[in-house]
């Protein structure tokens, strides 16, 4: 059980700051404003673009707030993507059924048929939070599944001499 988590730990690496400071590009093919709401909501075949990052979804609402650069963005699809460079130059891939990412917290939540993937190794889970600055991940499983990790073994045999330092 050791290995699992210290794996998951390993595979994690730091998301290209850079990104972080990139404008925000969102193409869709139809856009709704709710100034009231402070929400604006983007409909069909919609592409998210921020540095290395980029998302995918049937439909995207941006949640603004009153703080600069503290925006919520729902994406939702059969799936909704995640996908971004990582700085050892390994990307991170994400889908769910419901992909929330939290500009100003750097965290992803994935909700119903939600998966992460780094390389070859692949946590599967009704919901898994990942933050993407800390580097933390959490996953869980409803009362109909349980939370899945594939990864190959010789990943295993990397990680190893790690236990016994």
């Amino acid at each position: 059980m050791l290995s699992a988590g210290l794996l998951l730990l390993s595979w994690t690496a730091t998301a290209l700051e850079d990104d972080f400071n990139q404008q925000i590009i969102v193409d869709a093919d139809r856009q709704e404003v709710n100034i009231k709401e402070n929400r604006v909501t983007f409909y069909t075949n919609v592409v998210v673009t921020q540095g290395s990052i980029k998302m995918r979804a049937d439909e995207l609402s941006v949640i603004g707030s009153e703080e600069k650069g503290s925006e919520v963005m729902i994406a939702k699809g059969q799936p909704a993507t995640f996908y971004q460079m990582l700085d050892s130059g390994k990307p991170i891939e994400a889908e769910a059924n419901e992909v929330r990412y939290d500009l100003k917290t750097q965290t992803l939540t994935l909700s119903s048929n939600a998966q992460l993937k780094q390389e070859e190794s692949l946590v599967k889970g009704s919901m898994i939070k990942y933050s993407i600055d800390k580097q933390e991940m959490v996953a869980q499983g409803d009362g109909n599944s349980r939370v899945t990790t594939i990864f190959l073994p010789q990943q295993l045999n990397d990680i190893a001499p790690q236990e016994q330092q």
